[in-house]
């Protein structure tokens, strides 16, 4: 039978024979890794703060409103017309005279109003569907641009989510800059182009 000093003397020599091994296996993964690639370069990036700043968010906000601005003048005139036909009939009622009159002003409101509805809704459907599109199409130009700053740069791998970061990793400005540049080149061609023709 083995005395408690030893399996104690026998532990002991087992766990220095671990730290020996685990010593060596990790100085063999850190010279092998730093090797194979020196290490790897890493960028930061807030998505939110660029697709509100792009220019080509104002390129697109622009466009909607212009394209949408017309239904929306017609849309208030409606409105303000409902409200004095409503003055109309409420005036109507007031000298209880002409109950035909009334009714038919009745009438006329309430398919104005029905109308009215069914067009505001077609109208928001059609500006949600717009500017998700738009939404859409910008936030892919931005994906792009953080692509081509990370490949400009050399960096491996960008970040989005994160909590902090210095300004030596954030590629925020960089991709910005480079999203002006670029909606300036397109602009400049279709200047161009449209002097051509």
């Amino acid at each position: 039978m083995l005395r408690d000093n030893q399996i104690f003397s026998n532990n002991k020599g087992n766990k220095r024979y671990a730290f020996i091994a685990f010593v060596f296996l990790v100085q063999l993964f850190i010279s092998n890794n730093l090797f194979a690639k020196e290490f790897v370069s890493v960028g930061v990036v807030n998505v939110t703060y660029l697709m509100e700043k792009a220019p080509q968010s104002e390129v697109a906000s622009a466009q909607l409103k212009s394209k949408f601005s017309p239904q929306e003048k017609k849309l208030a005139l409606e409105l303000d017309e409902l409200n004095k036909l409503e003055v109309e009939l409420d005036n109507i009622k007031k000298t209880k005279k002409n109950i035909n009159l009334q009714r038919q002003k009745e009438r006329e409101l309430r398919s104005r109003k029905r109308i009215r509805s069914r067009t505001l809704q077609d109208f928001r459907e059609e500006l949600r569907f717009a500017r998700d599109s738009a939404l859409d199409d910008v936030q892919k130009e931005v994906f792009r641009a953080i692509d081509e700053v990370r490949i400009q740069q050399n960096i491996d791998i960008v970040l989005q989510d994160y909590v902090s970061a210095s300004q030596a990793v954030d590629i925020t400005p960089l991709v910005l800059e480079y999203l002006k540049n670029k909606l300036d080149a397109s602009q400049t061609g279709n200047a161009s182009d449209n002097k051509t023709q």
